[in-house]
């Protein structure tokens, strides 16, 4: 709760929250004079979202390791995707790079039907347990999703003479700040002997239409509330809170 008032949100999207008690949530930002509500389709499901009353987002397709909204921001409808995929202690990194390939064509397809022609207004934002520069994530057959901007607003690129869209993917700029957390995991054990360390599994996905509504300042990896700090000793403390730190974006 202290996050979500903190960082002054709008809408919260958690994965693995199975046992979080909502109503208990959503009664205790109430008490504080904040009216919020759960926004779903089914109950008892790992991804759940909560907005503040007056934002319009309505459910619109969940699955098992997704969840899909509609959201009316003025003249505009945009599609707002959350994931959660299998984690590196289940599938190794090519099965997982496969199942983000797959989802990449579902939330394609879905595109099409919403947007038609038009120019598509999605965003995905989740814990997709690949690094942005995952085959997944940045391969023309996965996400497609670029760390270049300049790249992006061009909106596709044509591979073997098919049209293939572009996401932007601001986790880059995370990874490369010279600060203690550079990704929303940490783990010093890696598959493939490498020294990486802290991991951004967790990332948002833009497509070129966000680009310039992206608020740079506000963008970022909560560490700490007013009252709690997420890291301990250098790493995140996974025995008080989460083994994943929280992302923050804001679109103008």
């Amino acid at each position: 709760m202290q996050v979500a008032l903190e960082n002054q949100a709008d809408v919260v999207a958690l994965a693995e929250a199975e046992q979080l008690d909502i109503k208990y949530l959503l009664s205790a930002l109430k008490q504080q004079g904040h009216y919020w509500k759960l926004v779903e389709i089914c109950s008892n499901r790992g991804i759940r979202l909560i907005a503040k009353k007056e934002v319009a987002i309505s459910a619109h397709m969940e699955e098992k390791r997704f969840s899909s909204y509609t959201m009316q921001v003025g003249k505009d409808m945009y599609l707002f995707h959350v994931v959660h995929l299998p984690s590196p202690t289940k599938l190794e990194e090519n099965a997982r790079s496969d199942k983000a390939v797959n989802f990449s064509r579902v939330l394609r397809k879905m595109e099409e039907g919403l947007y038609g022609k038009d120019e598509c207004k999605s965003l995905v934002v989740g814990d997709f347990n690949l690094q942005p520069y995952s085959r997944g994530i940045s391969g023309v057959y996965g996400f497609n999703a670029t760390m270049s901007a300049s790249k992006a607003k061009k909106r596709t690129r044509k591979v073997d003479g098919e049209l293939k869209y572009f996401y932007f993917n601001p986790m880059w700029k995370l990874m490369g700040d010279n600060r203690l957390v550079q990704g929303t995991y940490y783990s010093s054990q890696d598959q493939q002997g490498k020294s990486i360390f802290w991991y951004c599994f967790d990332q948002l996905l833009l497509r070129p239409f966000f680009i310039e509504k992206f608020n740079w300042d506000y963008f970022g990896i909560v560490e700490r509330t007013e009252s709690y700090s997420f890291i301990k000793n250098g790493i995140i403390d996974k025995r008080q809170y989460s083994d994943h730190l929280p992302l923050r974006f804001e679109i103008y």
